[in-house]
């Protein structure tokens, strides 16, 4: 058993959670500690946060700091959110922290931050049967909300909506004057809700909406349900929620209602949920009570060794890339084809190109992806590409892993950079990833470069520096082997490994 402790940085509010984590059974909550703060107030208005904010952080990490000295944590991470690292001066109040509490903050982009709060979800009990049918996710935080959406036990697509407590907070109170106030807000509310709808789910019936947050609506819960159960009716609870929003808007109150919050960021959260319940219709709300603290203890444990994860978020990525593909139109026979070959030539490739297990996914991601542009532009594919790939919000790949498959792809069909034109973005190390992912591409790409999938039972092994690549194949391959020896020299740079077609005609 060990004791480790999550430190979140949020947008207006820090938590520190210590868990009990064993091999064999979900985590354990021991302590929990909140405070609130200002880090979006400031942020939202100024751009930056102030220095009563940064003394302010400084002394609630001490003292929480000294909770964990006091509780003997094994292993600890402070993370801060992605709206605190919009911050303009973020590296100066980073460095204040450490400097003041000997605690060093990582900070989340926005698909790390919400992959941590889906790792908490995913450990629960009973998460893989939700998501069987068809479940659609919603994690509102101060500055916006995730969306994902789950059909036949897959991951279909995440999508960042820029609607959040706090600037919802804001828009009420500009608003507030307006008679027909509520009117507005709802419908502010309702256009970007409606967009995903339109675009994502197309009519498509939803079974279980899933929750995140451990604070206010685990309240709520509480108040609709009186079992222990996550799971509640969606009416029982869209019931109660309307009682709430008459409270908020009308100030008609209510005794069910009056305990719920008093925080006006809480109650910006629980319009936002009504208008969720209201839009996107469910027979079931699951409220799990987890969040992004969980995710970063259990993404720790995984990590570490201390736990192994129940859910395969790899195949997450991968459902999520194809569906990519499927949407930008690429061609699925040559994806599959092309997706192959490239597993075929990393594995045998396994003792000379010193890749990871993690470095396979993002070979498989590239495969998948490395066509999508050309919905956009056939004669800029390779750009059109990367950027469909940056902007893509793919659940379980971190920023700069999206950022390195771009580049990949980007190179399949442009030049190679040198590393001094792209070393402020990427480490040498992650540069040569990079270069030996394309290396593997460019040959596996020419063995379909005709995309009808000439290639039969392919074998592929490692003799004298030469990858042989034996293949049957049913119909002239000219093209394919008049484009390979351009690669196989490219292959060979990199690996000081050439790769060789030998052809058995059927």
């Amino acid at each position: 058993m060990k004791l480790f402790a999550s430190v979140y940085i949020g947008s207006y509010e820090i938590v520190l959670k210590i868990f009990e984590i064993s091999r064999d059974r979900p985590l354990k909550e021991v302590d929990c500690l909140r405070a609130s703060t200002d880090v979006l107030r400031d942020v939202y208005n100024t751009g930056r946060v102030s220095l009563e904010t940064t003394e302010q952080l400084c002394k609630v990490i001490s003292d929480m700091r000294r909770t964990m000295k006091g509780y003997k944590v094994d292993s600890y991470r402070v993370y801060g959110g992605y709206f605190f690292g919009k911050a303009e001066n973020i590296l100066f109040v980073l460095d204040q922290i450490r400097i003041k509490t000997k605690m060093d903050v990582m900070m989340l982009t926005n698909s790390e931050h919400r992959f941590l709060g889906y790792e908490a979800v995913a450990s629960t009990d009973g998460f893989e049967k939700l998501i069987q049918e068809s479940a659609v996710m919603v994690d509102v935080g101060g500055a916006s909300l995730q969306i994902t959406y789950f059909k036949e036990g897959s991951l279909v697509t995440t999508q960042q909506v820029m609607l959040g407590a706090y600037s919802m907070h804001q828009s009420i109170e500009k608003l507030k004057n307006l008679p027909d106030m509520e009117k507005q807000i709802i419908s502010l509310i309702d256009k970007e809700l409606d967009n995903f709808k339109t675009m994502f789910l197309k009519g498509q019936s939803i079974k279980y909406l899933i929750i995140l947050g451990d604070s206010v609506m685990r309240v709520v819960k509480k108040k609709v349900s009186e079992s222990d159960n996550d799971i509640i009716e969606r009416d029982k609870l869209s019931n109660y929620m309307k009682k709430v929003q008459k409270r908020l808007f009308h100030a008609v109150w209510d005794d069910d209602v009056t305990e719920v919050s008093g925080n006006p960021q809480d109650e910006a959260m629980l319009i936002l949920h009504r208008e969720i319940l209201h839009k996107i219709l469910t027979e079931y709300v699951v409220i799990p009570g987890v969040s992004v603290c969980e995710g970063i203890a259990y993404d720790y444990a995984y990590k570490s060794g201390w736990m192994k994860a129940r859910h395969k978020f790899e195949e997450d990525v991968m459902s999520a890339s194809w569906y990519i593909a499927d949407r930008f139109g690429s061609y699925k026979p040559h994806l599959i084809a092309l997706e192959q070959f490239s597993m075929d030539i990393f594995d045998a490739m396994k003792k000379y190109h010193g890749l990871t297990e993690r470095e396979r996914l993002l070979m498989r991601v590239v495969c998948v992806l490395h066509d999508c542009g050309k919905y956009i532009s056939l004669s800029e594919a390779a750009d059109c590409s990367g950027m469909i790939i940056r902007s893509a919000e793919i659940l379980g790949l971190t920023h700069k892993e999206r950022e390195m498959v771009a580049m990949v792809v980007t190179y399949n069909r442009k030049e190679l950079d040198p590393y001094e034109a792209v070393a402020s973005a990427f480490t040498k190390k992650e540069y040569i990833i990079i270069v030996k992912l394309l290396a593997i591409l460019k040959v596996a790409n020419a063995m379909d470069r005709s995309h009808k999938q000439r290639l039969k039972r392919v074998k592929m092994s490692v003799r004298n520096d030469q990858l042989f690549i034996s293949i049957e194949a049913d119909d002239s391959i000219s093209l394919e082997k008049g484009l390979f020896r351009e690669k196989a020299d490219f292959f060979q740079r990199v690996f000081a490994i050439r790769p060789v077609i030998k052809e058995k005609r059927m």
